[in-house]
């Protein structure tokens, strides 16, 4: 089973995930209430996936968050308040999502997105870009999500990884020239993939519209313009997968 480790000092919201966990048997987790005794655990055990809360009575400034980070670990984190400086710590660190503390079922949330992490294992996404720091950005980010990722630099690269790799159920396609024709790409996964079979998500410098509803037309089923944030990377992400599913 995956190992769990969940950091909640709220007594109410342990008990709840304790009953939530048991009853999903999928993860084999720990429940602590502090900064300390997750440092206690992060030094003998290894763990997959984390659920965290954002402010902690030994660790009120996200500090849990580093802690996590500096054993390689990425949490789900819940937060109080969504602001500017949470946003950047979104953006800088290893967090895979937040969660908003304002509903009843919270727990029950982050519960099933432990679970789309785990499906997320079997889940392959190409990634097509000739620019070094983008494929590094958009690897980097699809693997905090569990993804198998596999990625490509050139146009006849990309069209070796589809052939070789059938089980591939989305493309994320970099629009930059010279080394990546983006829609004869897009022509190549029409010809050997149906849309239900393969999503497309391009990535456009700008927003001109001839420029997206050229894409789109062509066989594209998404676009995002650079640059774009991790929030709304994700909701694309999964938008599109959730439809070959």
């Amino acid at each position: 089973m995956s190992k769990l480790l969940v950091v909640q000092d709220s007594v109410i919201v342990r008990a709840t995930f304790k009953k939530l966990l048991d009853e999903c048997v999928v993860f084999n987790y720990d429940l602590v209430a502090t900064y300390k005794e997750a440092k206690a655990l992060l030094a003998t055990r290894r763990y997959k996936y984390a659920v965290v809360d954002r402010v902690l009575k030994d660790a009120p400034n996200g500090e849990i968050i580093a802690l996590f980070n500096k054993h390689y670990l990425a949490p789900l984190v819940f937060t109080n308040e969504i602001d500017e400086d949470f946003f950047d710590d979104f953006e800088g660190a290893n967090i895979v999502d937040y969660i908003k503390k304002i509903k009843h079922n919270d727990e029950a949330f982050a519960v099933d997105r432990l679970l789309q992490l785990r499906e997320n294992r079997d889940i392959s996404v190409l990634v097509v870009s000739n620019s070094t720091a983008y494929n590094s950005y958009l690897k980097q980010n699809l693997n905090l999500h569990n993804f198998k990722v596999l990625s490509t630099f050139k146009s006849d690269e990309t069209y070796k990884k589809i052939d070789l790799h059938p089980e591939v159920s989305l493309v994320i396609l970099d629009s930059n020239e010279p080394y990546i024709n983006t829609l004869e790409i897009i022509e190549y996964i029409k010809k050997v993939k149906t849309k239900k079979e393969l999503k497309i998500i391009v990535l456009a410098n700008e927003s001109a519209s001839y420029q997206t509803s050229l894409l789109l037309s062509s066989g594209a089923d998404d676009y995002l313009i650079k640059e774009f944030s991790r929030d709304e990377f994700y909701v694309r992400v999964y938008q599109n997968i959730n439809k070959v599913r």
